[in-house]
């Protein structure tokens, strides 16, 4: 961990912390801060999760979502990058 840590904070620039867009879909709109309408920048300590950065929004640790990051699916546990592209989807219903 402390290794993997070091080795994001290194990435960074020396930066303690990274910048990542976030963009919410469907019902996860709700935790977009006031005055947002889309894409928005978050930033987060360097060597964060997608998990780290759920709770940072204040999503729920059991919500049911669907993570993208950088255009692929992602668990939470999945480490965060400078620059990362992160988008959150609500499960669809309907047919």
């Amino acid at each position: 961990m402390a290794a993997r840590a070091a080795e994001e904070l290194r990435q960074s620039g020396g930066r303690d912390e990274i910048a990542v867009t976030v963009t919410l879909f469907a019902d996860l709109r709700r935790f977009l801060p006031p005055g947002v309408d889309g894409p928005h920048r978050r930033t987060v300590p360097a060597g964060s999760t997608v998990a780290d950065l759920l709770a940072a929004i204040g999503i729920p640790p059991d919500a049911d979502l669907t993570v993208g990051l950088d255009g692929e699916l992602a668990d939470r546990d999945a480490p965060l990058h400078d620059d990362a592209d992160v988008m959150l989807l609500s499960p669809m219903e309907g047919g």
